[in-house]
């Protein structure tokens, strides 16, 4: 049986979500806030098989307010509300547009994930389009077996696709504070722009 229940602490209306491959986890957002939210799900088995509960609280696991970064090209400003999502099949890897202020470029963000153990999110990058193109759309191919692609079609009516080859091993911890920020379209061949999603 399907309840609604209201939460008085999140600001305004859901804006965009996705669901984790394995269906255990829904990360959501919300308008005017840039924060990503996380609800986690379990199935129940015994008397109450069938029947799935959620976690009573929303955490934020990611917040995405207007921050500068150092990158390749300069100082770049990057940050703001959420404006879709997408998890890839594998479970590895979420994109995100962000939207920033009216001065801002709309940008993907990709982060990498893992559910289990314990979930983690943590930043790999970027990908922006050429000078005046937004993303219009993007999606995770279903069945690439090296890692993910991440296609985009962007308002100019090109589309990219971005693959990120995984490398097996441990989950890395980010300390470098130069994060590349490569626009599509910058280099002369797609062959020179980096493919790997490890920066």
């Amino acid at each position: 049986m399907w309840t609604c229940e209201k939460w008085p602490t999140i600001k305004g209306p859901c804006r965009t979500g996705c669901w984790s491959p394995d269906g255990s986890r829904l990360l959501f957002t919300v308008q005017e806030e840039s924060v990503i939210y996380s609800l986690s799900f379990s199935e129940y088995s015994g008397e109450q098989e069938g029947r799935v509960g959620g976690s009573k609280t929303a955490s934020i696991v990611a917040d995405l307010s207007e921050t500068t970064f150092d990158t390749l090209y300069g100082e770049k400003r990057i940050g703001g509300e959420v404006q879709s999502m997408i998890w890839d099949p594998s479970g590895e890897r979420l994109a995100a547009v962000i939207r920033g202020s009216s001065n801002q470029t709309t940008i993907i963000a990709v982060f990498r994930t893992r559910n289990s153990p314990v979930f983690e999110l943590l930043p790999c990058g970027f990908v922006q389009g050429e000078v005046g193109a937004q993303p219009q759309l993007v999606a995770f191919h279903p069945c690439f077996k090296k890692g993910a692609v991440l296609t985009v079609c962007w308002s100019t009516g090109k589309v990219s696709h971005i693959p990120f080859f995984f490398e097996k091993g441990p989950f890395p911890s980010f300390s470098s504070p130069q994060i590349p920020l490569m626009p599509l379209g910058s280099r002369s061949s797609t062959r020179e722009q980096p493919l790997f999603s490890e920066l």
